[in-house]
């Protein structure tokens, strides 16, 4: 049930294309959202030059002590004229009016916030925005808001007769820039809709093409079946990036083809070795049948029987004992046991069969204490022993012995004899495998003696592996040190 509620991942595609879009959308907002502040900036900086300007003309033109107070609203009058949109209002210590153009109502309400009434206390210039009615209006449904940018400034000035302290307020409308502004947002906004979109269907191209040479490998790895195991792809027809993707894909498929291979061969050979005995018996059953036969005949028939059966049961039984090996279903139980003692149980066993083949045993052996299963053991030497007599040559030694490395203990078996080639060593541990495809198996044995020896040593944490020359052919055995399996099972 939890598999079932489990959400499956967004795909690749999807991920590239949402995170390189939102990454150029966002860098494309930022570039936006710079460019507004600095057409802002400009425009603030524009109109803080144009008001410090006026108000530094207006202070000169208060301050002439010289000039009536008719000629001063006229100079102050005259100035504002050259201005577009500018208002003016001076007031006198207690808010009175002094003077009021065109616009300057529209500044009054800004003589009632704190900051005013702080700055020019300290007689400071500052600066803020109001937005207040404009003084043209259609009606009283259509009233259009004038929104200032204002400089304030006080001083003392010859006005009405007397040296009167005063304020001055300089509005500028900025609603021109405003609009300009807000169009401009408006345009940008919809640009950059558009952009958008178009960012991310390019980039769902881009990155559609970009996955191009993944789809042809997972086609390519699609058109592998059992069939045609051999294929191969070609790690420099894709991009670096899928390069170690394909040449792992490759080592994977080697395996399995030689797993196929071998389970193939597997099944033609214990085919063949099964059709032998029943072949023998179907025959030999025929052959008594065909006529009238004594007591001693069918006995012996009987007993031939029997030979093929008991071949028969072996086989079936090391068949079992494999795939016992394939599931790790060997070692039920580990004793501590001495190799060397197992070794010469073995020996007691085949000294009968080397005497009457005229061949020595000789066995240099040492303590090999290890942990396992020494009737395993018992039989992996059994398999290497018997492998030995059945192809050394009569009058020679076979010989067993036993060597201590830093790791491991090694189990050798030697005996003389033609040298196996180079190219069979690797694989003379695999099930039925031939050195000579021709030879008959016939009375040696089921043909998967030394897979059960790698079976059991490989079930001990061991390895085996075999060297062949022109003087003898050696198989040796390695079992890891007790003192080194203890040190591996603590940690």
């Amino acid at each position: 049930m939890p598999n079932q509620l489990t959400r499956r991942p967004f795909s690749l595609a999807l991920r590239l294309t949402f995170f390189i879009s939102l990454s150029t959308i966002m860098a494309f907002i930022a570039f936006t959202w710079f460019m507004l502040h600095s057409v802002e900036n400009h425009f603030a900086e524009q109109d803080v030059s144009d008001l410090q300007q006026i108000s530094t003309t207006m202070q000169r033109l208060l301050q002439s002590p010289a000039d009536p107070d008719e000629k001063k609203i006229s100079k102050i009058k005259e100035s504002i004229a050259s201005y577009r949109n500018v208002a003016v209002l001076l007031l006198d210590a207690q808010g009175e009016v002094l003077f009021s153009s065109a616009q300057g109502a529209a500044l009054h309400p800004a003589v009632n916030t704190a900051d005013f009434r702080e700055h020019s206390r300290a007689r400071d210039v500052f600066l803020w925005t109001v937005a207040a009615p404009a003084r043209a209006m259609l009606s009283s449904h259509d009233m259009k808001m004038e929104t200032y940018r204002i400089i304030a400034s006080s001083g003392v000035t010859a006005f009405q007769g007397k040296n009167q302290n005063y304020v001055m307020l300089i509005g500028l409308s900025i609603n021109f820039h405003l609009h300009y502004l807000d169009a401009l947002k408006k345009n940008l906004v919809a640009i950059a809709t558009v952009i958008s979109l178009l960012i991310i269907l390019i980039i769902r191209i881009a990155v559609r093409q970009g996955h191009l040479p993944l789809r042809n490998v997972s086609n390519a790895i699609k058109n592998i079946t059992s069939e045609n195991l051999d294929a191969r792809l070609e790690p420099s027809r894709v991009p670096i990036e899928l390069e170690q993707l394909v040449i792992s894909f490759n080592h994977m498929i080697e395996k399995i083809e030689d797993v196929f291979t071998r389970q193939a061969n597997f099944s033609a050979d214990i085919a063949h070795e099964i059709r032998t005995p029943i072949t023998n018996l179907v025959t030999q059953t025929e052959i008594a049948l065909s006529q009238d036969r004594t007591q001693k005949e069918l006995e012996d028939v009987l007993y031939s029987s029997l030979e093929e059966y008991n071949r028969m049961t072996k086989m079936v039984s090391d068949m079992l004992f494999l795939a016992q090996a394939d599931n790790n279903q060997l070692i039920s139980d580990r004793v501590m046991f001495d190799l060397s003692t197992e070794v010469i149980k073995v020996f007691d066993f085949f000294e009968a069969w080397a005497e009457e083949r005229n061949i020595i045993l000789k066995f240099n052996g040492i303590p090999c204490l290890i942990e396992g299963d020494p009737q395993m053991f018992r039989r992996a030497i059994n398999n290497l022993l018997s492998n030995a007599l059945r192809y050394t040559p009569e009058g020679q030694t076979v010989t067993v012995s036993m060597r201590e490395q830093e790791n491991y203990f090694d189990l050798i078996v030697e005996n003389p004899g033609k040298p196996i080639p180079e190219e069979h060593l690797p694989r003379l541990f695999d099930r039925f495998y031939r050195v000579d495809p021709s030879r008959q198996r016939k009375g040696e044995g089921s043909g998967i003696g030394l897979a059960i020896v790698k079976s059991i040593v490989a079930a001990h944490h061991g390895k085996v592996h075999v060297e062949s020359d022109a003087h003898s052919t050696r198989f040796i055995l390695s079992v890891p040190r007790q003192d080194i399996v203890n040190k591996a099972s603590q940690h």
